[in-house]
């Protein structure tokens, strides 16, 4: 038996099509819900036979609870960067074109010494110059840079 399968309890038979409002939302059926949701609120709420809000809601009265839904936001977090690692390996130039700006969007990308930043407008000066920076994606890799000044 693994760790997740004596964490959450299955979820009982509600005898409802939408659960009184004044039953409350034990910890751990909400936590069912979410795992077996992977952490979306509405499909979580669906499960229980309640509104989102009401899910939400619980998950914010609970540190366990905010805990789970964060585990699970950083599972979702891996596929996309899976996703975007297939994107960099795939022979299609706009696949690898798409990767590539989705990734420099990113927050972890942006605090990158040799990010853009929006806010100023010279190039990236190194050494007093400016430096140009030139990515080809033919096989292999290659990586060109020419200083000014």
């Amino acid at each position: 038996m693994s760790d997740t399968d004596n964490e959450f309890m299955p979820l009982p038979y509600y005898p409802y099509e939408k659960r009184p409002s004044h039953l409350r939302l034990e910890d751990d059926e909400v936590a069912t819900a979410l795992y077996l949701s992977e952490g979306e609120f509405a499909v979580a709420a669906e499960k229980l036979r309640v509104d989102p809000l009401r899910v939400i809601r619980a998950v914010n009265r609970s540190e366990r609870l905010r805990r789970l839904h964060s585990e699970l936001a950083s599972l979702l977090n891996d596929k996309v960067l899976r996703e975007y690692k297939r994107a960099f390996e795939s022979e299609d130039d706009r696949r690898r074109e798409w990767a590539a700006s989705k990734v420099s969007q990113t927050k972890q990308f942006q605090s990158h010494p040799l990010a853009p930043n929006t806010n100023v407008a010279a190039p990236v000066s190194i050494g007093g110059g400016a430096t140009r920076i030139l990515i080809s994606w033919e096989d292999p890799l290659t990586i060109e840079h020419e200083t000014e000044g």
